[in-house]
């Protein structure tokens, strides 16, 4: 089994829209501290400051270009899947694998609650319980690809036999909740394939 397209560059897309978001408040920063330097009038006194003004519009330059291109190429990718999705499938389809995989991820992230603990040098420090973040790690690979004839689920298995036993017992919620989002698909027993876990439905 392999990913479609849509799999294979849902989480590309979320990062690169997070980069450039970023990049975009970074450049507004050096925007504002460029604006200070100027009606402060010190770049008038001391050429340092003309030097730093103009560092600093040089930079926010490069960084406008690079989150620009970026935001760019996040674009291309979802353009080029909705025009694929009308012209194969359905663009709402696109929209629904969206929400559900949103919504899958938050099914089955597990709390982590911090543990204090003293050591030998009565020190407290805190601890996380190191299975669900390796856990959470894993989910947050998920995704749901729903077309107009199957609905399928790709879930990366945890490293840890004590993490994949904590989703093997949540195999049958997973396939309920699933079940419950597309109520017009039949899904069969999921399928490990590798590192891989598919949960795959088909059109009643």
């Amino acid at each position: 089994m392999k990913k479609s397209f849509f799999q294979k560059t849902y989480n590309l897309i979320i990062n690169l829209t997070i980069i450039s978001l970023i990049c975009f408040l970074a450049q507004f920063c050096l925007g504002l501290f460029y604006q200070a330097i100027e009606l402060s009038g010190l770049s008038q006194y001391n050429n340092s400051f003309i030097l730093i003004n103009e560092s600093l519009d040089n930079i926010k330059q490069v960084i406008l270009v690079f989150s620009i291109s970026i935001l760019a190429i996040s674009s291309i990718l979802v353009i080029g899947q909705l025009l694929y999705r009308i012209a194969k499938d359905s663009i709402w389809n696109y929209f629904k694998s969206v929400y559900q995989t949103i919504r899958m991820r938050q099914f089955l992230k597990q709390v982590e609650y911090s543990e204090p603990i003293v050591t030998i040098e009565n020190q407290t420090i805190t601890r996380f319980n190191p299975v669900l973040s390796e856990f959470n790690q894993s989910v947050r690979k998920c995704t749901v690809d729903i077309r107009q004839e199957e609905v399928s689920i790709f879930l990366k298995l945890p490293r840890t036999q004590q993490a994949q036993k904590l989703l093997k017992d949540m195999e049958e919620h997973i396939k309920e909740e699933i079940s419950n989002y597309n109520p017009n698909y039949y899904f069969s027993t999921p399928l490990r394939v590798g590192n891989k876990l598919w949960f795959k439905g088909t059109k009643r």
